[in-house]
């Protein structure tokens, strides 16, 4: 997409989303009902009016309050700033984050682009930490890198610093979701290590420039925290820290929710004590994670099989499914859809790459080493 390009499609999105009462929730209702913003801006009243939750008086505002020139001014400093666009219509956006009631019309980045399926989970926790706190944190965060999955924090001072650093150091992929505009890095110590994210990793706000944090920036952004995820861990929190209203969030949009337990008459582990007290999975080690969320390792070891360079599609395929489990001769052969007698054939080549290994009952399993 060019710059003109680009700037004509935030100009129209940023027209829709100035006028009042067209927030994250109607926007996605717009755009799923006329396929973008333009369209949305070009529809009659009448048309408007058919879309449920789409009143009268927002109807009329979106024709008379749109202000095409003030955000192609803004779109200007967009492209200006060097930011890239996500829009919600496309396919780059991430997909879990997509799935929400309230996504980000168009989430803005810095950093490295991402894979808009790349498995994805939050590690968050209060600003008070402790120094074991810090330290489960970065440990979280390491593991989870060493094992390819991306690790989510807000870039707080804390646990969320600890859980970005704890990635960096193991060279994986962490994202920043800030509570302000990109141009704008909070807390201002840590323009270090946003810094570090930018070059390494990924930051993403859906706030226009110049967006300073207030009361609610922070409690809006952590919708995005905990919707790009498939869980949120929570490490350490008091009774009113933010990562509780995150882990509220996760929870409403279907995601799990982890909580690392703390000494009961510790004061930063009381809202975390209490989030497993409440049903939150008690975490001790990625193992937890994975234990609730299988598919995750799954998808770790499909994304190993896919590099080795002799694994044709057919093999991929059967690691694939055999990553979250042992399965069948005759249950492989129906959902790869291929005859017993072929099927038998690809498992003896897997056998003998050392890939997988039978069981007792035709059954079959990843070898030791790819578990």
């Amino acid at each position: 997409m060019t710059n003109a390009e680009l700037k004509e499609r935030l100009s129209e999105a940023i027209t829709l989303l100035q006028v009042p009462g067209v927030g994250a929730g109607r926007y996605k209702k717009l755009i799923k009902a006329f396929g973008g913003p333009g369209a949305v801006l070009s529809q009659p009243l009448s048309r408007l009016e058919e879309i449920n939750g789409i009143s009268r008086k927002t109807a009329s505002d979106i024709q008379r309050h749109a202000d095409a020139q003030k955000a192609r001014a803004v779109a200007a400093e967009i492209i200006q700033l060097g930011w890239s666009a996500l829009f919600l219509e496309d396919d780059d956006y991430p997909v879990l984050l997509k799935e929400i009631n309230d996504p980000p019309p168009i989430l803005y980045r810095l950093g490295l682009p991402m894979d808009p399926q790349e498995k994805m989970i939050a590690v968050v926790g209060t600003r008070h930490a402790t120094e074991k706190g810090r330290l489960t944190a970065g440990q979280l965060a390491a593991d989870l890198a060493e094992s390819g999955i991306a690790v989510v924090s807000g870039m707080a001072e804390g646990i969320d610093t600890a859980a970005h650093r704890g990635c960096l150091n193991k060279s994986g992929h962490t994202v920043a979701v800030w509570g302000t505009s990109l141009d704008r890095v909070f807390p201002a110590c840590n323009k270090g290590l946003a810094e570090e994210i930018r070059n390494r990793g990924t930051i993403y706000s859906e706030y226009l420039p110049q967006t300073r944090p207030d009361k609610t920036t922070f409690p809006e952004r952590n919708r995005i925290i905990s919707g790009l995820c498939a869980g949120t861990v929570v490490v350490e929190a008091g009774t009113k820290s933010g990562a509780l209203i995150t882990a509220e969030l996760a929870a409403s949009q279907g995601r799990e929710v982890f909580a690392v337990p703390g000494h009961p008459k510790d004061r930063m582990s009381i809202g975390a004590n209490d989030l497993i007290r409440n049903g939150a999975c008690l975490t001790t080690s990625i193992d937890d994670i994975f234990s609730e969320l299988p598919g995750l390792k799954g998808t770790i070891l499909a994304r190993k099989f896919t590099q080795l360079p002799d694994m044709t599609p057919a093999e991929r395929d059967i690691t694939n499914r055999l990553a979250n489990g042992a399965q069948q001769l005759d249950q492989l052969s129906r959902a790869v859809g291929l005859p017993v007698d072929q099927m038998m054939e690809l498992l003896l080549a897997l056998e003998l790459k050392g890939v997988i290994r039978e069981l007792a009952g035709k059954r079959y399993v990843l070898t030791d080493g790819y578990e």
